[in-house]
């Protein structure tokens, strides 16, 4: 997706699941977004720093590192912590919303996603970032 300057917008997609990660990189990249993706959690905070995502889209439960302790990472790193953090999961309950609030994230967007839908909301998260 532009920004007011013509430049596309980064978004790396963190997740384990191949068949979920390339439905979100589809619908991202269908949005006009550039996206990088990973399945290995353990190497977000590097990629993070290689490649500045504007955002960042995560699932939650993903062997190796959680995504509730990924963000920890993510937030404890002074050149990263201002990047939003979108979670993706099947957390949807109000309690789960609060304890991603409380966690670190600036969002979520519940499973399974709506193509168009999915992308108007990482759209919103850009624009209130």
């Amino acid at each position: 997706m532009a920004d007011t300057v013509g430049k596309t917008r980064t978004i790396l997609v963190v997740e384990d699941n191949v068949l979920m990660r390339k439905l979100f990189v589809r619908c991202l990249e269908e949005g006009g977004f550039t996206v990088i993706e990973t399945a290995d959690p353990m190497a977000v905070v590097d990629l993070m720093h290689d490649c500045a995502p504007h955002l960042v889209v995560m699932d939650i439960v993903m062997p190796g590192l959680s995504g509730l302790d990924l963000i920890k990472r993510i937030r404890a790193d002074a050149a990263l912590a201002a990047t939003p953090v979108v979670a993706v999961t099947n957390l949807a309950t109000p309690a789960d919303k609060r304890r991603l609030t409380e966690a670190g994230f600036d969002g979520h967007v519940s499973k399974p996603i709506k193509p168009k839908e999915f992308q108007a909301a990482i759209a919103g998260f850009l624009t209130a970032a």
